[in-house]
């Protein structure tokens, strides 16, 4: 093949990063390079968005993975802007037909990345991660009491066919991503803004698709203050969702 020429790209693998823990790319590496050998036959190009970190980011890790991925994008911005807006940057950057995003530590078993392409290549616009009852027994408090209470409202406001939004692990074609770039919201709460634009056309094939959490992941805990953040971006999202016309 010429140097010159572009590879067609089958799969963006889509990771948002902010503030990451020490070695991260050592994990991405690692974690990358069993997806590939899940999906040996198709072109997978990765691209890390830099959501403004103030530390762990450097050169060095950056060209560590440069060097071990063919193809592999680096976005980098600042300040801090939210996972909704670094989700959005990498998806908007990405090429290839299919999108599937998760988070910096590859948080959900990797076998769920090859089912959903599959899903995706069959025929599905949209697989949403939806985590298993086992996941809320790992959960602090804080984190137990939001994702309940997400749950219940979008049940209860959004009209989804599921409630579970907030998993990280999701899959889009052609079609889901244009309706994923027309979300406004900055931070988490993109994931529900987008699934509830999505529900909303009732034109796409919209499915969900239990997920388990890795061995050994340990999720953060959530601050009172990221949570009143959340249910005031959770107004916002309603308020857009059923003002905007599909």
């Amino acid at each position: 093949m010429p140097e010159n020429k572009i590879p067609i790209i089958d799969l963006d693998i889509i990771q948002p990063c902010y503030n990451p823990l020490p070695d991260w790319e050592q994990s991405v590496w690692l974690h990358f390079n069993d997806v590939t050998k899940l999906l040996p036959d198709i072109a997978i190009n990765l691209i890390i968005v830099n959501d403004g970190s103030k530390k762990n980011i450097n050169s060095e890790a950056i060209d560590f993975l440069k060097k071990r991925i063919a193809n592999f994008q680096y976005i980098s911005y600042e300040p801090n802007k939210g996972k909704g807006n670094a989700l959005r940057t990498g998806i908007k950057a990405s090429k290839g037909r299919i999108q599937i995003y998760t988070d910096i530590d590859f948080p959900y078993e990797l076998i769920h990345i090859k089912e959903i392409y599959d899903m995706l290549i069959q025929g599905a616009d949209i697989v949403s991660g939806v985590r298993k009852k086992n996941y809320y027994q790992t959960l602090s408090p804080q984190r137990w009491l939001a994702s309940k209470m997400s749950q219940i409202l979008n049940r209860l406001f959004l009209r989804l066919p599921f409630n579970d939004t907030q998993s990280g692990l999701k899959g889009i074609n052609r079609k889901g991503k244009m309706i994923f770039l027309r979300t406004t919201i900055e931070r988490y709460l993109a994931d529900t803004e987008f699934l509830a634009l999505a529900a909303k056309t009732r034109k796409l094939k919209l499915v969900p698709h239990e997920v388990s959490l890795r061995e050994g992941i340990i999720l953060s805990k959530m601050s009172f203050r990221t949570f009143m953040r959340e249910f005031r971006n959770f107004i916002t999202v309603y308020s857009i969702v059923f003002k905007t016309k599909v």
